[in-house]
């Protein structure tokens, strides 16, 4: 079960299951919020069968992401890909979250793009051309999504975790903030006189009752499994050298802005689902990693079966 072979088979039914619940007509189209100068990543692709296969691609890139991290940085101080697996359970647990582009994908993914160079800066604050590619990255974001501005001040104290924080690192973090805008301001895709505070769109008015009800299930199983592993592996990260602390603890502030914004923001609930997916998917890496259990097996089949139900729970209501 922790082999590449089980990830590659476990990438391919899950991508099975959204396709078909795709042409279910089960996959239901989730407005998204306007940002503070370009539309929304949902508004991006029109076409839904293509807006599918670009979500499956993005999800995809999103669990070899979660790969290259941990075996660059040594993450979980295991080479098991089994972790990014439970990724693509969890999101195929929905077909709403799978099945389609939205700002969550997005957003997962630049904040995964972003934590590359952050992990590399650790004790060297002479590395400012990577602080300054991280919050270019995220302030980009900004332009689509509002949501991103909370992500800003959580990279802000990944820089403080990771020790690099300087005069000129300081200096990095706000030139790569105005970056985004001034390119696309230059290239005349954004209009100064265009800019405009984002327009808020509910989750509770694009879905219905029924699809409301799995989202707030699917949320609360998967809250409560990262929130459960997460304190049972905090314990024994403190043990850890202090590169692998700083890392995790970045993790942990990934997690607890994505659980704080989940119910500050709730009526923009549906785009912190994958970003809430892949640091729970983080922390099953870490119980699995660091309790090595003999029948763990038995808790991976229940972990599977658990979103398999959801993900059924859509054909049958």
């Amino acid at each position: 079960m922790q082999s590449r072979n089980a990830f590659f088979i476990v990438l391919c039914v899950s991508f099975a299951a959204a396709i078909f619940a795709f042409y279910s007509g089960k996959v239901i189209p989730v407005s998204g919020n306007d940002g503070f100068g370009l539309p929304s990543f949902n508004e991006w692709i029109s076409n839904p069968e293509m807006s599918l296969y670009v979500g499956l691609g993005i999800c995809a890139l999103q669990s070899f992401l979660l790969v290259y991290i941990n075996r660059r940085f040594n993450l979980l101080r295991t080479v098991s890909p089994m972790f990014a697996g439970a990724f693509l359970v969890m999101q195929c647990g929905l077909p709403s979250v799978l099945g389609q582009v939205s700002d969550g994908s997005l957003l997962c993914l630049l904040v995964l793009l972003a934590i590359i160079p952050l992990f590399s800066v650790f004790q060297r604050p002479q590395r400012t051309r990577s602080i300054y590619l991280v919050f270019c990255i995220i302030a980009f974001g900004t332009l689509t999504d509002y949501s991103y501005l909370a992500y800003l001040v959580a990279f802000l104290i990944g820089c403080l975790q990771m020790q690099c924080l300087s005069f000129r690192g300081i200096f990095a973090i706000l030139l790569g903030m105005i970056t985004p805008i001034w390119i696309l301001v230059g290239l005349g895709y954004i209009n100064p006189a265009d800019f405009k505070l984002p327009e808020f769109v509910s989750v509770f008015e694009a879905l219905n009752g029924h699809e409301l009800l799995r989202i707030i299930v699917y949320t609360a199983i998967t809250l409560i499994i990262g929130c459960v592993l997460g304190a049972w592996n905090l314990i024994k990260i403190y043990s850890y050298n202090s590169r692998t602390r700083a890392y995790n603890g970045f993790w942990m502030v990934l997690s607890i802005t994505t659980v704080a914004l989940l119910f500050v923001d709730y009526f923009h609930w549906f785009i912190y689902i994958p970003m809430l997916n892949c640091c729970t998917a983080v922390q099953i890496g870490h119980f699995f990693a660091i309790n090595q259990l003999k029948r763990g097996y038995f808790l991976v089949v229940c972990f599977i079966l658990v979103y398999a139900g959801i993900y059924i729970w859509n054909f049958v209501v």
